[in-house]
């Protein structure tokens, strides 16, 4: 119990930090990103004012601005400052009339990297995308339709696509890394947070085991004692019926001690001195039905039942015979007269379901969710009526649990009650 609620704080202690930094980190690549998209930008727009400018047309700009041409590929710590560009006008055929460019570049991929962007536009794209050409290189262009053709500046962003993609690499290594220092971080303080309380539990529960067992000794001296004064020839009417109210409250408190042994060796699971071994659910049930099929008769209680034989679950067939017991008994307890009681064991995909169903008052939604826990009872006055204290279904639950299985109960007020178990089958 105390492992999955340290693991429930963990899962989401590391869930909130994971969004905390995926939060961060999304904030600092969006703003990188929106400047480096600046950038670009910027210098594509720079490109198409300088093709729109009168300056342009002027004949020195045919064969460039006048710079010492700079091959594409030359010297990488030359290109290391900048992004190479280029800007020109074609016509509708994508011949070049003008070029502004401080590279050397062959025609061949001036020629090949406008046909690409007439493409481009010949089949409904926008005038701005990407092409790549020469050595794989990325190339953003922009571009504009004018009366004689077409206005195109051209960006190359290798290097921007590789620092976005070098940043996205960094910050998955800094927040995995940052996610495995929280986990570790987490870890050691929910192990220090819930080890008080699990030791606080522990003692509880062992107070209740010693309790009880310690119970157990003076409860018998006091029945037998009572047994050898009802036995007794003259002790009189008044005399035995004292001694009754003690002998039924004395069993009442010994039934009471039995169930918080058997829930406390329930709750240290192993130490619990039960063996698990592939057992007949069917078995189980179908003995415990017929044992009680007098007491239902005698209480005018319809009952029906079907049993899918050879079920087979690992567990402990006394305890399953214990279960059975408590949820049919909880049914015959709170079925009125001439009420129905239906039972079905079946098997359900990969387990064994076992439903038990009774009219009668039923259980409030409220209570539905309470009804499992130790000493609850919906109604308590009816507790001493009906002789319990809100431990049955409790033991009913930590069984189940106990054969890898769950429980839950539905239920509609004035009208029906239903407990269903679920129990893996054993292969």
């Amino acid at each position: 119990m105390f492992k999955r609620l340290r693991n429930k704080l963990l899962v989401v202690n590391t869930l909130i930090i994971a969004a905390l930094i995926l939060g961060s980190f999304s904030v600092i690549f969006a703003m990188t990103y929106s400047n480096v998209r600046n950038g670009i930008n910027s210098q594509l727009e720079h490109g198409l004012q300088m093709v729109r400018g009168p300056e342009f047309d002027k004949p020195d700009n045919a064969a460039g601005r006048g710079d010492k041409p700079l091959p594409i590929n030359s010297n990488p710590d030359k290109r290391r400052n900048f992004s190479p560009a280029f800007s020109l006008r074609t016509d509708e055929d994508g011949n070049i009339l003008t070029l502004n460019s401080i590279f050397s570049i062959e025609s061949e991929f001036y020629k090949d990297i406008i046909s690409d962007v007439i493409d481009k536009y010949t089949e409904g794209a926008k005038l701005s995308g990407t092409v790549r050409e020469l050595n794989n290189e990325i190339w953003e262009y922009r571009a504009e339709k004018t009366p004689e053709g077409y206005s195109i500046t051209f960006l190359e962003i290798s290097s921007e696509r590789a620092f976005l993609r070098n940043l996205i690499i960094a910050l998955l290594i800094v927040g995995i890394a940052a996610l495995s220092v929280a986990f570790l971080i987490s870890l050691y303080f929910a192990n220090g947070s819930i080890r008080p309380v699990e030791e606080s539990y522990n003692r509880q529960k062992q107070f209740i085991a010693d309790a009880s067992h310690e119970l157990k000794t003076p409860l018998t001296t006091i029945n037998t004692n009572v047994d050898v004064l009802l036995s007794r020839d003259d002790t009189d009417a008044e005399e035995r019926k004292w001694l009754g109210y003690v002998k039924d409250e004395t069993e009442r408190m010994t039934k009471l001690t039995n169930d918080l042994l058997y829930l406390a060796k329930l709750d240290h699971g192993s130490e619990a001195g039960v063996m698990l071994s592939r057992v007949s659910f069917s078995e189980a049930a179908e003995s415990v039905i017929l044992l009680m099929e007098a007491v239902i008769f005698e209480k005018n209680i319809n009952m029906s039942y079907d049993i899918t034989p050879d079920l087979y679950v690992k567990g402990s067939n006394e305890q399953l015979k214990q279960l059975v017991m408590i949820l049919l008994d909880n049914a015959v307890k709170y079925t009125p007269k001439d009420g129905d009681i239906k039972i079905t064991l079946a098997r359900d995909s990969s387990d064994a379901s076992f439903v038990i169903r009774n009219t009668g008052e039923g259980i409030a939604e409220d209570a539905q969710k309470q009804i499992f826990e130790r000493f609850y009872r919906e109604d308590r006055s009816r507790s001493r009526e009906s002789g319990g204290y809100g431990l049955g279904l409790a033991i009913a639950r930590a069984i189940t649990t106990t054969c890898g299985g769950s429980i839950r109960v539905s239920s509609k007020k004035n009208e029906f009650t239903e407990f269903t178990v679920k129990i893996p089958l054993s292969k």
